[in-house]
């Protein structure tokens, strides 16, 4: 077998191909914009089959109609061209069959693609199912005739969750009459493009492709001359030669080569025929028509989860990787991941992020002792130093060994696609004191600056995701942590964001709950229930997306194109409160992407908020809970109180809740965003599916809110 490579302006030489091709240009990268305008195949004379998946109109469902929404079930992609032939859903009869052929949104910036995604992620969103790809029943790309091909597609990671092929080439086109992979992509070895790869005529046209890419080629044969090929516009082999007979007719399989869990696991997006060699003004004509896609590298999301117990309920109810997903979302990135690993799945030496009941550092009371039976993330060494000089406990080792050195579990592909640092982690550090205030906050700066070194980075390319404390067993300390957090999170260079603003709505895990009237009983009360750590990933992608975007890391979404209103950040707050009379406290409240109140099942009992009635933070005065909560209008609330306060107004502080207290799934008040008409591009619900379309809950207070005697 002739192998050739070449860089641009180096002519390949290998013996057995003549006449020698040759890299002509680089591969191309082009970048999101204004809405594409430009020409379509159909502009070129003599097009026999042209397939798009990029926009809705060209897709059918099994009983022969035009699908007119996303995610809709494919059964067939319709040729373009009057009385042509359609591609079909294909995988092999003796393997297993597929899941789905979907029409899938914003896989290239707002344009789709077709594919078979598997609803379980094995490693990387999306898992794209192993034995898919779509066939194109007659074609014959003899040596004989003329013809050209043109096809777009988007690799969204490696092969994965194959028996023996993760570290494969991915087939991209197939020519079943001859049993010949035509067009070839590299797998895990870094690799480029091959022609005709397994044959004696095998050229390598590329040098190397990216983990995730998406990218457009071209194959012009001309009979006697060879195969001309293009990607992404430029031209990258010159005449190479075509091995198949004379006249090669049978099926043509896009993103599969006909063997067992034999797909490339991509996208389709685009493809066209023409039963001739184009001539130079219509080569053009057809590279113009690329210009509709973003061709090049394209991003993945990664997320490093850090934490306890609640951290390991939210890697596993799914809120990590939902969190993950709406920040691809948001940047148009192509695949979306959560990297994390429990303590005790793997030792000598130990490697996780994750471990139930240990604190930020052997602060907390519980003291914990710094020794590996119950070690945390930073060792205090009890001398009254400063944490910013603290070195790494046995949990901060096992993180270490996790991510780096000769036995780190997180390939440095992995590594440099994180992020985000996320620590949904607030539990025995909320059981401090209010006087270790100034030490919690200092741990979560020290922690997070030891854990970006050992990925090489610093806050401004690896900001951290922190929640607003969860209740946990006592009043004080869990304000304490909420106001911590929020003070990081107010000092921009610490790259601290808050990607749930509000933990209280929420049930004891396991707990019993009545969805009429949001009455809850039972459960664990120390661990959040999985449905809402699965909705506080979903809520929070707002959050991290606009921290994504800040951060220069839009793909084939410009940030530019992200609307300056209508999608919310971290939902309505809390800006004033006025004592109207001494048992009513009207609540004023600023929106983001919502412009009204919602106050549902327990909210209208007062649930969540309190008054404190003199006192401090540090050394709480009575704490008077609410009894009922009715909207004013879109911007104000009427808060009753169980009793009058004794103190004068600013004397008193307004919390939503307060310390510990557990308000329930559903009794949150809320915004009304679900039921606004989102910006046109931008409907989370309909790309990726209800559950993300949700009212905001009103956020928590991290200060009390100071009583007024004036309205505001």
């Amino acid at each position: 077998m002739g192998m050739a490579f070449a860089t641009t302006g180096v002519p390949l030489a290998a013996k057995g191909i003549m006449p020698s091709p040759l890299l002509v240009g680089p591969m191309g990268n082009g970048a999101a914009g204004a809405p594409y305008s430009g020409p379509t195949p159909a502009a070129i004379t003599g097009l026999t089959g042209w397939w798009d998946a990029g926009s809705l109109g060209s897709m059918q469902d099994s009983a022969g109609n035009a699908i007119e929404s996303w995610n809709s079930v494919v059964a067939a992609m319709t040729n373009k061209v009057a009385g042509g032939s359609s591609l079909i859903p294909y995988h092999i009869s003796i393997d297993a069959k597929p899941s789905a052929t979907l029409a899938v949104p914003r896989i290239n910036g707002f344009l789709g693609a077709v594919g078979s995604p598997d609803p379980a992620v094995t490693l990387y969103g999306p898992t794209l199912d192993s034995d898919w790809g779509l066939a194109l029943p007659t074609i014959d790309l003899g040596s004989g005739i003329a013809w050209t091909l043109y096809l777009v597609w988007t690799r969204p990671n490696w092969r994965q969750g194959t028996y023996t092929g993760n570290d494969s080439p991915i087939p991209l086109l197939h020519a079943s009459a001859a049993d010949v992979t035509v067009l070839q992509a590299g797998g895990t070895d870094g690799s480029g493009l091959t022609l005709f790869a397994g044959s004696q005529s095998a050229i390598a046209i590329t040098p190397n492709l990216t983990r995730r890419h998406s990218h457009a080629v071209i194959l012009r044969h001309m009979p006697g001359v060879g195969i001309d090929v293009y990607i992404d516009g430029a031209p990258v082999v010159r005449g190479a030669v075509n091995p198949l007979p004379t006249s090669s007719i049978g099926a043509l399989l896009f993103l599969h080569d006909g063997t067992v869990q034999g797909s490339a696991q991509c996208w389709f997006h685009e493809a066209a025929v023409w039963a001739h060699a184009l001539d130079i003004a219509d080569m053009t004509i057809l590279i113009g028509c690329q210009a509709r896609w973003m061709l090049g590298a394209r991003r993945g999301v990664n997320l490093l989860v850090m934490g306890q117990s609640n951290a390991e309920w939210f890697t596993y109810a799914g809120g990590a990787l939902a969190l993950a997903q709406g920040v691809s979302w948001y940047l148009g990135a192509a695949s979306y991941a959560a990297t994390y690993a429990q303590s005790g799945s793997n030792i000598n030496p130990a490697r996780y992020s994750l471990i139930a009941g240990h604190p930020i550092s052997n602060s907390s009371p519980p003291l914990f002792p710094p020794g590996l039976g119950s070690g945390t993330f930073l060792t205090n060494p009890g001398d009254g130093s400063d944490p910013s000089g603290w070195g790494l406990g046995p949990d901060g080792i096992a993180v270490q060994d996790y991510l780096t050195g000769a036995q780190a579990l997180v390939t440095s592909a992995d590594a440099g696609d994180i992020d985000f640092l996320l620590w949904p982690w607030s539990e025995q550090d909320s059981t401090m004191p209010y006087s270790n205030k100034a030490l919690y906050l200092a741990t979560v700066q020290r922690l997070a600056e030891l854990t970006r070194g050992m990925l090489g980075r610093s806050a401004a390319t690896l900001p951290l995701l922190m929640w607003s404390a969860i209740p946990y067993e006592t009043d004080v300390g869990v304000q304490m942590v909420r106001e911590a957090v929020a003070d990081i999170a107010a000092v921009t260079g610490n790259a601290v964001a808050v990607f749930a603003a509000q933990t209280a709505d929420s049930n004891p895990l396991n707990a019993t709950w009545n969805p009429l009237t949001g009455a809850f009983s039972g459960g664990d009360p120390e661990h959040r229930d999985q449905p809402d750590l699965l909705r506080y990933g979903r809520l929070g992608a707002h959050v991290a997306g606009r921290v994504a975007i800040a951060m220069g890391l839009s793909d084939s979404i410009a940030a530019t194109a992200v609307p300056t209103a209508g999608l919310p950040t971290t939902g309505p707050r809390i800006i004033y409160a006025y004592q109207s009379a001494p048992t009513t406290v009207i609540v004023t409240i600023a929106h983001d992407a919502g412009n009204d109140l919602i106050v549902p099942l327990m909210a209208k009992n007062g649930v969540g908020f309190a008054v404190m009635d003199g006192g401090s933070p540090a050394t709480p005065g009575m704490i008077i809970e609410a009894v009922a909560v009715s909207r004013i209008d879109a911007t104000h609330l009427a808060v009753t109180l169980a009793s009058a306060p004794v103190n004068q107004p600013s004397n008193c502080l307004l919390y939503y809740p307060y310390g510990s207290v557990q308000m329930g799934r559903g009794n949150a008040v809320t915004d009304n965003w679900a039921q606004r008409t989102p910006p046109s591009g931008w409907d989370i619900a309909s790309d990726l599916g209800a559950d993300f379309l949700t009212n905001m809950p009103l956020q928590a207070t991290a200060y009390g809110v100071p009583l007024s005697a004036s309205a505001a």
